[in-house]
């Protein structure tokens, strides 16, 4: 399939940008002049037999020929060359190499588990089926009891454990996702292969059943919800996820629930096609239990519309961007495309991937298969251009050389190709395929050749989305092809007759799909004809509520009669019922009315007076059961009160030096309080404070007294009776807080990130052999910086070198505390060696309004300066 079908129009040639020109100059002379020497387009490939690829894009073919030839250098297959080596360190011996490729650092004489399942799909296509299933057993023999059935992270070219992430049985790197791509990645070499070996084999059939049943079980403590967790202490001692640079201890993340729920997919396709039914059924069940979880509970919290990206050890959810975390949801195909919120949160990670880039190059190749895999085509194609376009420049780690240095990089740039711009789907136990064309608006034609799926070898060309053919190279039997377009065509033409095609879905997207038997030697002809109308089939983001907002009662609206309220909301485009709740807390838990509607308006009668609600609404389209929650979240409204208020209770006052806080708990149904002081023994009361709407005031004008203090709460009728109390002593305790279960105003770290309940590393805190769970882990030069409440008395906190460096001869640094700008505690110069003890830090801090805490590094750089702030909590006012 180097040239054009009859009748194509010529390949347009465009003009090589930035991009093309770094990708040329990276290319092997001979491979590169190839590709040149093609023509109009460009083409790649010398060997007959082996895949190629032409385009109208010069940009992508030169890209392809340069990938494919990098990628196959990496191939270490039948060498025999060093063991443990790393960089300048030549490593432990030498020995002679399995069938294996670099998957990992160039560097390193080793390949990653996390690397390889990535490589593989690449590495099928350039022929290395027999590398694949060498390391996929590889690494599948490493997972034993003793390791709790972890894989090895990183293995030698001779399969054996790679000393830098290897110590001991219960000291090595490991992470939960790629357990369970391991598994997948049995699935898709199967498919792609038709090989039984990946169904017969003990070793990996072991592995397969240990990792979706032991390992589960075995790490399922600390949140005991049939989710795989990491311990939250660092690689080392089990991670849940991928991402090595978050700020939190992640228990449950992501990357791992997701790539847990594909593996239990795998692992009942690979039981159905073994013969047993019975697990198969059993498998697909608990992945569909998993998803519905994910949806329903693990996944989503009502503060924030994008998908939790993991859960801490009180199974507190992390959301925002994570990275890995966030972007394997849409990888595993785990997020429900008939849902707008998936639809919008695929925009929200092309987003983020550009406002938060990974540094690392090779997390940023995961963006353009989990776009594919959506329909995202566009916003694809410009993630691969823009890797691209990166290739020539500096890796993060410069020792491994340039981005393009890094093998991820070549493979995916194949494997994005073949699977993701073709979209060809192998599925070699039934002789079959799929393909479809994702080419985006500027990319003419895609024309490549020699794919192998088991024994069959084709090609495929797509002229835009509209046109597709298909050359049946070689097979024993005739191949079984589903051809697909985006959109909802009439009819399709094959070979120019018309006929009527099938329409499905597939992760949202409407395609117009015929299936064809194609025998050895033959090829076929499928264009669309007619007009793809979305009325016709549609994607399924056209048949979703749209967006709306809630128009009246007005989100803080007082004084509403409490024996009937009328509600209006925005129509929303496709719903044709409207669900109301109100209910008596934010969280929407403890309803007090709810009713079905067809008009965007209802009244609901019989709300307690005095009291504030909230209410939000659901656009419904009964038709395809899809729903949508008001954009913005609940608004609150109050009923309109029929007497003042009650008296605060309880009410305390505590003095610290010359400043007394004062505590309460507002009557039900208060507005407002205030705060009244009088002194000792009299009645004659000033006001101090109106307006609060907390429960807690400062009285930084304390100074004589004693005082005593009267609290009321005022709502619309008015002011309420109050509560008296006198002034008394703080006592010595109060109720602690620890400052890493509150939000920090920001954090700064001079190496990795400022870590909550662990040190910098990612290990647990630990000083002079103590370890604490609870803490913040930095590293010079540092600033944390937090906002205090009024009722914060004092700072407590443990600091020092972290123990992880207490040999270093480099550790240096100083602590310091800034209460409003000034500097109220200075530990000195501490070392590792010779080594400065753990110092014990207590503050007073009422009043304190911003606290800072400080690291530098002794003005000697920050080599190896991991500092710790272990136990940092604040104690409060009773009552508070």
């Amino acid at each position: 399939m180097r040239t054009p079908p009859p009748g194509s129009p010529p390949p347009r040639r465009r003009t090589a940008g930035k991009a093309v020109a770094v990708v040329a100059a990276l290319l092997l002379t001979p491979v590169a002049t190839a590709a040149r020497a093609a023509g109009p387009g460009a083409t790649a490939g010398p060997d007959e037999g082996t895949l190629t690829v032409a385009s109208s894009s010069a940009q992508l073919a030169d890209a392809v020929n340069w990938a494919r030839a990098r990628a196959l250098e990496h191939v270490q297959t039948g060498k025999h060359g060093s063991v443990n080596g790393n960089g300048s360190n030549p490593g432990t011996g030498e020995a002679d190499y399995i069938p294996s490729y670099w998957a990992g650092y160039a560097h390193r004489t080793a390949f990653y588990s996390r690397d390889f399942v990535h490589q593989a799909a690449g590495g099928h296509l350039l022929g290395l089926k027999e590398e694949n299933k060498s390391m996929l057993t590889a690494f599948a023999s490493t997972a034993n009891e003793a390791r709790a059935w972890y894989p090895l992270w990183a293995l030698n070219f001779d399969g054996s454990p790679y000393n830098v992430d290897y110590r001991s049985d219960t000291n090595f790197v490991r992470e939960v996702p790629a357990v369970f791509e391991l598994v997948q990645e049995a699935e898709e070499q199967y498919r792609w292969t038709g090989d039984t070996g990946y169904l017969d084999d003990p070793v990996l059939w072991q592995y397969y059943t240990r990792a979706v049943t032991d390992f589960v079980a075995l790490h399922d403590t600390q949140l005991p919800n049939g989710v795989a967790e990491g311990t939250g202490r660092g690689i080392f001692q089990g991670a849940a996820s991928y991402n090595e640079r978050g700020d939190q201890a992640v228990i449950e993340a992501g990357d791992g629930l997701a790539s847990q729920y594909r593996a239990y997919l795998a692992y009942a396709y690979l039981a159905r096609e073994k013969g047993d039914a019975g697990t198969a059924a059993a498998f697909e069940q608990k992945a569909a239990a998993l998803k519905r979880y994910f949806e329903d509970d693990w996944g989503v919290v009502r503060d924030a519309w994008e998908y939790v990206r993991g859960r801490g050890p009180a199974n507190e959810p992390y959301t925002g961007f994570g990275r890995e975390n966030s972007v394997f949801y849409a990888l595993k195909e785990l997020l429900d495309a008939s849902d707008k919120r998936t639809w919008d949160y695929l925009e929200y990670l092309d987003r983020m991937y550009v406002e938060d880039r990974p540094p690392n190059i090779e997390a940023t190749t995961y963006v353009p298969d989990a776009l594919f895999n959506y329909g995202f085509d566009e916003q694809a194609w410009t993630w691969m251009k823009d890797i691209i376009a990166k290739l020539h420049l500096p890796h993060e780690v410069p020792t491994q050389g340039t981005n393009g240095d890094y093998p991820e990089t070549s493979f995916t740039l194949v494997s994005q190709t073949v699977e993701g711009l073709a979209g060809v789907r192998p599925n070699a136990p039934e002789h079959a395929v799929s393909v479809r064309s994702h080419l985006p608006a500027e990319i003419g034609w895609l024309d490549l050749d020699h794919i192998r799926v088991g024994e069959h070898d084709f090609g495929v060309r797509h002229d835009g989305t509209t046109k597709t053919v298909v050359n049946h190279n070689a097979g024993p039997q005739p191949l079984e092809v589903t051809v697909q377009f985006p959109g909802g065509w009439p009819k399709l033409k094959v070979d120019g007759k018309p006929v009527k095609p099938e329409y499905v879905h597939v992760n949202g997207r409407a395609l117009s799909q015929v299936t064809l038997t194609v025998p050895a030697g033959a090829s076929v002809t499928v264009t669309t004809s007619g007009d793809a109308n979305p009325d016709r089939h549609g994607d399924l983001i056209l048949t979703h509520p749209q967006n709306f907002a809630l128009l009246s009662p007005a989100d803080g609206a007082t004084g509403l009669p409490g024996t009937g309220v009328t509600f209006e909301w925005q129509p929303s485009a496709n719903a044709r019922e409207y669900r109301l709740r109100v209910a008596r807390d934010a969280a929407m838990t403890h309803m007090a009315a709810e009713t079905t509607v067809r008009q965007p308006t209802a009244t609901i009668d019989s709300l307690d007076a005095g009291r504030t609600y909230y209410w939000e609404v659901t656009a419904v389209n009964p038709r395809t059961g899809q729903e949508l929650v008001v954009p913005g979240g609940e608004w609150r409204f109050r009923t309109m009160p029929t007497a003042p208020p009650g008296a605060p209770s309880p009410v305390a006052a505590y003095r610290v030096g010359d400043a007394v806080g004062v505590t309460w708990t507002a009557a039900e149904g208060a507005l407002e309080s205030t705060v009244y002081r009088a002194p000792a023994g009299s009645d004659d009361f000033t006001a101090m404070a109106t307006g609060l709407t907390g429960g807690s005031f400062l009285d930084r004008a304390a100074t004589g007294g004693p005082y005593r203090y009267r609290v009321t709460s005022t709502n619309e009728i008015g002011e309420g009776p109050g509560t008296v109390v006198e002034e008394q002593a703080a006592p010595a305790d109060g109720p602690v807080e620890y400052l890493s279960d509150r939000d920090w105003v920001s954090a700064t770290a001079g190496w990795r990130s400022v870590l909550k309940d662990r040190a910098v590393s990612g290990n647990p805190i630990r000083l002079a052999g103590t370890e604490y769970a609870k803490g913040i882990g930095t590293h010079a030069n540092s600033e944390v910086v937090y906002d205090l409440e009024p009722t914060d008395t004092r700072f407590v906190a443990t600091v020092g070198i972290d123990d992880v460096q207490r040999t270093s001869p480099n550790a240096s640094v100083v602590f310091q505390v800034l209460a409003d700008g000034e500097v109220v505690y200075d530990s000195g110069l501490m070392r590792a060696q010779p080594y400065s003890p753990p110092q014990r830090v207590e503050l007073d801090v009422l009043g304190v309004e911003r606290l800072v805490l400080r690291v530098t590094d002794a003005g000697n750089t920050n080599n190896s300066d991991h500092a710790d702030w272990a136990d940092a909590k604040v104690i409060r006012l009773p009552g508070s």
